[in-house]
């Protein structure tokens, strides 16, 4: 499964650097987990991150993490999530 995370971000680019910084090291102590990179995407979104997860749960303990580490980003005023299942996930034969 992959998750994205798109938000609008605020900051400068060192801030943006050391915030996806902090994530990609708490995904990657999280087994299930994967950290795959920030995009610009060609939406409104300033930003995007890609995570493969196991589960969304591994994916949200990433954010879970975060937060309880950090606190809200106060340079990320607003994101969403859009999760991305393959059609064997959602039981579709192979």
């Amino acid at each position: 499964m992959l998750v994205l995370y798109y938000f609008r971000w605020t900051g400068t680019a060192k801030e943006l650097k050391e915030y996806v910084g902090k994530v990609n090291e708490l995904a990657n102590g999280i087994e299930g987990a994967n950290f795959k990179g920030v995009f610009s995407p060609t939406s409104e979104w300033n930003c995007v991150i890609l995570f493969e997860g196991t589960s969304y749960e591994k994916v949200l303990e990433v954010y879970k993490e975060y937060m309880m580490k950090h606190g809200p980003h106060p340079k990320i005023p607003v994101g969403k999530v859009e999760v991305l299942h393959t059609l064997q996930e959602l039981g579709y034969p192979a």
